[in-house]
């Protein structure tokens, strides 16, 4: 078999496994989901931990980030320099990043 066929053979045997993948909403990877929600729709340990690292900012955008089952929320606070983005879990403990990606694994 020539290398040319070798080569179309492949990308007709993965070309539809990448769509698959790209269009299940269960994929390999867990489940994600993304979605902006106000501080009304927060869990009241989450609101509390917000309210508490806000020292009178305003609280700007909230989403909420699931991921392999695990929730978060991506709080940011303020505006301008004094602007601050806060990872929070639905038990209301802040979460860095790193700890998250951990958490994953």
């Amino acid at each position: 078999m020539s290398a040319h066929i070798r080569q179309l053979a492949a990308v007709v045997l993965v070309f539809p496994l990448v769509l698959a993948v790209a269009g299940c909403e269960e994929n390999p990877f867990g489940k994600r989901s993304h979605e902006a929600v106000n501080v009304a729709q927060v869990p009241a340990a989450v609101k509390t931990t917000i309210d508490q690292q806000a020292h009178g900012r305003s609280v700007g955008e909230i989403e909420k980030k699931t991921a392999n089952g695990k929730t978060r929320y991506e709080v940011t606070l303020g505006s301008g320099s004094e602007k601050q983005t806060l990872l929070i879990s639905e038990d209301g403990k802040q979460v860095t990043p790193s700890e998250d990606e951990d958490e994953d694994d």
